[in-house]
Parts: structure tokens; sequence; C-alpha cells
């Protein structure tokens, strides 16, 4: 059994349509659907006991995690960090569109050599996907390449560090009983 802490578990293609990158599962060649994720039912906990506004916190959150400020602002990742800042979805369209061939290449080519960069703009581009779910959900799984990939030794610790973090993150936003 491969991981799922592994970017070897998974293969990635752009969705033109969606304008967001598919998270394919090696061993079925399906989408990985939302309930695999053990975060998703944790999300939606905190959506429903708090608000729906934490799912879209919950991705900038991720989104701050891979170092979103060291893009320079003219990239399409600094574009894509600048827009997802703004709760403008009209903003978040016009950006996704104007940077989906780099998010494309991104997908084809960066997440197949487990760059950083690529990682990191994809955690951005997620943020502004215009279904606080999605843009949850895909950041998080981005966030996790990123720290898989940005690890000096042991990458599936990485991996695994950043869903701890996510984990506390979203427990932290519970209601206390």
């Amino acid at each position: 059994m491969i991981s799922d802490a592994r970017v070897d578990r998974y293969y990635y293609i752009f969705d033109s349509r969606e304008h967001r990158a598919l998270v394919l599962d090696r061993a079925t060649g399906e989408e990985r659907r939302p309930e695999t994720d053990p975060r998703t039912s944790l999300i939606e906990r905190v959506r429903a006991k708090r608000s729906p506004a934490l799912q879209r916190r919950f991705a900038r959150w991720c989104a701050r995690q891979v170092d979103p400020d060291s893009a320079p602002s003219h990239t399409a990742a600094g574009r894509l960090w600048a827009a997802a800042q703004r709760d403008d979805p009209s903003v978040w369209q016009r950006v996704r569109r104007e940077t989906a061939d780099t998010v494309m290449l991104a997908v084809a080519l960066g997440l197949s050599r487990g760059q950083p960069d690529a990682a990191r703009l994809l955690v951005l581009h997620a943020c502004t996907h215009p279904k606080a779910q999605h843009a949850a959900l895909d950041a998080a799984h981005m966030s996790e390449r990123w720290a898989e990939f940005s690890a000096e030794s042991n990458p599936t610790a990485a991996a695994r560090a950043m869903r701890t973090r996510h984990v506390d993150w979203l427990l932290d936003r519970l209601p206390i009983p």
C-alpha cells in the first residue's frame, strides 16, 4: 500500500473546465473522493459548528504555510496570492483565467518532478477556487505536497507533519462544549 502522504500515491491532471488540478489515485485511476481525505469530515464539522467562511480562512492559512510572500508579485503565484487575500470572486475568476497556462504546467510537469514552487503555486491557486470546500481541500492537499517536496530528509514525515498542523488548526476552531 502506498502512503497517502506521498505524491507517489497520486497523479495529477489539469481540468481546463474547472481550472483546477484533479487528484487521481494511482491504484484506481479515479479522482480522489473528498470522503477519503481524513480532513474532509473535520472541515465540514468546523463549517457547520462555526461558519462557512472558515473553509476559506483555512485555505488561506494553508497558503501562509508555504511562504507565499516569497513569490514576486508579478508572477502567477504572486498574483494568485494577492487575489486570494481579497474577498472578491470576480478577481479570483479573472486571475485564475490569466494564470491557467502556468497552473497547467505546474500540474503537468512541476508536481511529477517534485518541485516545491509548483506545489506552492497550486496551493495559492486553490485559495481562489469559487467553492470554499474545494479551496480548503485542494489547498490542504497541495500544502502537503509542498512540505514533502521541500523536505531535506524524510519527505513522508514532513507531509504528515503538515497534515497534523491542518488538523490542529481545524480542531482549534471547534467550539468547546
